[in-house]
């Protein structure tokens, strides 16, 4: 049974890359006129509806192992309000969060579903969750309106290309965070693994034979044959335009979190306990239960 992490704050796990991209972007002149002018724009509230309308809802009825994973998941983040979840036709394996205002929706490719395990699943949604709990949804959101405005109006384009082009960057980042949440609720680092080697697009027939460690290897050996500054450049250049960083970048930075012993860390110090009486979670050292008031030997 996954450790509930009680209390838990998405600013404890919170990639330095993410947070240094976010505050670069936050300083650009403009970018608080352009947050409200999002906000604003009906058309995100309508390709929410259409949304809604193309793909399949799951509920605990339609789709109650899916439901189940998702719920539990939430509830090891601390995450107090589950987004509405939907399935869509792709074989993509991944996932992705979207939504408008307090709204959130969290959108399975049938990819995912069909071709990762439960634990993989796991990490793939906590992954999508932790960019809910950490507040990333809007500024997603915008990265997808602006590249439709750029891509539509040469002149809105030049306006906006210089906030698109760090926006783009933090996407990236904020894909570092959104992996350690995903580490955290699965508690599982070969599960994490083997599940962005499937992303990374390991063929179906391998899936049972190949030892996620095997891409850990690739992930380190690319780093240290190209981590140095020049192919820093390279590497940022090349993926100027891509909303996630390269699948062994992600790998790579997962396991430098956890031989780091942060992960471990954060782990021991949410550490909870349930309570016999009412089955709600507390903090380990709680002499009584502030839900139903048993009281602790």
């Amino acid at each position: 049974m996954k450790q509930k992490l009680i209390n838990l704050q998405s600013s404890e796990y919170e990639h330095p890359f993410d947070k240094a991209a976010l505050e670069r972007l936050r300083s650009l002149k403009g970018f608080d006129t352009v947050v409200n002018f999002v906000l604003n724009w009906t058309t995100i509230k309508w390709r929410i509806v259409e949304l809604c309308g193309s793909n399949f809802h799951v509920t605990k009825e339609s789709c109650p192992e899916l439901y189940s994973l998702v719920h539990e998941s939430a509830e090891v983040l601390n995450l107090d309000r589950l987004p509405q979840i939907y399935t869509q036709w792709s074989y993509n394996v991944n996932a992705y969060t979207t939504g408008y205002r307090n709204d959130t929706i969290l959108v399975f490719y049938t990819g995912a579903v069909d071709l990762m395990t439960d634990e993989e699943l796991t990490f793939i949604a906590s992954h999508e969750l932790g960019h809910i709990r950490s507040g990333h949804v809007l500024y997603h959101v915008m990265g997808q309106v602006f590249a439709n405005i750029i891509a539509s109006s040469v002149l809105a384009g030049s306006l906006l290309e210089p906030i698109q082009i760090a926006l783009q960057y933090w996407n990236r980042m904020s894909e570092f965070t959104a992996d350690r949440a995903g580490l955290l609720s699965c508690q599982n680092l070969d599960a994490a693994l083997s599940a962005t080697m499937k992303m990374a697009g390991i063929p179906k027939r391998y899936f049972n034979t190949t030892d996620p460690h095997v891409f850990a290897k690739q992930a380190e050996e690319f780093m240290t044959q190209y981590g140095d500054t020049a192919n820093t450049i390279i590497r940022n250049i090349s993926i100027l335009d891509d909303s996630h960083p390269w699948t062994v970048m992600r790998a790579y930075e997962l396991i430098k979190w956890v031989e780091s012993g942060e992960y471990q860390r954060i782990l021991d110090a949410h550490q909870g306990k349930q309570c016999p009486m009412c089955g709600q979670y507390i903090e380990f050292d709680a002499a009584i239960c502030p839900v139903c008031g048993y009281k602790f030997e």
